[in-house]
């Protein structure tokens, strides 16, 4: 089993998008510090920026969600 099998197993997350979607739009808008439209721009491309992945882990554990950046590397390697 790879990496992003186990984390998609435990995360129930394969996406950018479903990251986006767990968290949820204006809320990982607020934590980055981006215009909600920016983020639904990154939710329809499937897209998490690279340069937003070390506030987006920072912030994850004050909403309960539990990512990695393997899990953030192993998405944008199958892009």
């Amino acid at each position: 089993m790879t990496v992003m099998e186990r984390f998609s197993i435990m995360l129930g997350m394969h996406s950018n998008r479903e990251i986006i979607r767990t968290w949820g739009r204006q809320q990982l808008a607020t934590d980055l510090g981006v215009p909600k439209e920016r983020v639904r721009g990154w939710e329809r491309w499937d897209s998490l920026p690279a340069s937003y992945w070390r506030e987006l882990l920072n912030k994850a554990p004050e909403r309960n969600i539990d990512i990695s950046g393997d899990l953030l590397i192993d998405i944008a390697a199958r892009d």
